[in-house]
């Protein structure tokens, strides 16, 4: 009866250990994403020339 109450405890804590784990792996992929989506917009604003001073399109 002891034996089946601690491998039980065993499974749960290893379960419980595994979902953690799956949990933290699944953030810093999502946090490595974030940064690598972050970085590809300040790349294109960064492409795009300044708005005319002027109302009008001064390259036509």
């Amino acid at each position: 009866m002891m034996e089946s109450i601690a491998a039980a405890s065993m499974s749960m804590s290893q379960a419980q250990f595994a979902a953690a784990y799956d949990t933290a792996i699944m953030k810093k992929s999502m946090d490595s994403m974030e940064s690598q989506a972050e970085t590809l917009i300040n790349d294109m604003l960064a492409a795009v020339p300044a708005p005319s001073q002027y109302g009008f399109d001064v390259y036509g």
